[in-house]
């Protein structure tokens, strides 16, 4: 419909033009109409590209793909960090029932021994070491069984043929036996004691006959 309404266009312009181009050479001469002739080819032209310049920008703008809405951003959730906790402690292995009667058994000499000490001679070695029992020897030789690893230490060799039960208790009987050889020693004393003393009687009341 366009390009026919713009073929009758412009005949009609022609004829119009043309009259005005033979005034025009008449009047003012040569170069003036050749101006004015351009000029209303150029109108003619710039009318035919209007309509097609203005279906090409709609095609275009049709032909562009429509940008999809992002979606609103989000923060992340920011992960609070935990508070370091120390590993929980393994489990000490418990001592046989049998080792736990020793222990207290050697316990008991030794506060009995303690009850004792000012029946021991001044600088006495053997006090000394009833002490060192009760705080150092004992309790160094449990916490070096327990130390061991979580496993049946029955079956944990220390030695060719002896496990560390076995090395336990006769940690234990060395304990013990020196307490009693201590025991002993203070008992030979208080007899020794006695029996100077019966010495000492008889020199001064002589022997004394039953």
């Amino acid at each position: 419909m366009r390009l026919i309404i713009l073929a009758l266009a412009v005949p009609v312009l022609l004829l119009v033009a043309i009259p005005i181009w033979l005034a025009f050479i008449s009047l003012v001469g040569v170069v003036m109409p050749w101006a004015v002739f351009a000029l209303l080819i150029w109108a003619i032209v710039a009318v035919s590209r209007g309509p097609r310049q203005r279906e090409w920008s709609r095609h275009s703008w049709r032909s562009q793909p429509v940008p999809t809405p992002r979606a609103p951003y989000r923060s992340q959730p920011q992960v609070q960090p935990q508070p370091w906790s120390p590993p929980p402690p393994r489990p000490r292995p418990e001592l046989p029932i049998d080792i736990q009667v020793k222990v207290e058994q050697i316990r008991r000499k030794v506060e009995v021994l303690l009850g004792y000490a000012s029946r021991f001679p001044p600088f006495s070695k053997d006090l000394y070491l009833v002490r060192q029992t009760a705080s150092d020897y004992l309790p160094r030789t449990i916490d070096a069984y327990l130390a061991l690893p979580p496993v049946d230490p029955g079956r944990v060799v220390v030695a060719p043929g002896k496990t560390a039960l076995q090395e336990l208790r006769e940690q234990l009987d060395l304990l013990d036996s020196k307490l009693n050889e201590i025991a002993e020693d203070l008992q030979r004393q208080d007899l020794d004691r006695l029996l100077a003393n019966r010495r000492f009687l008889e020199e001064r009341f002589g022997r004394v006959s039953i």
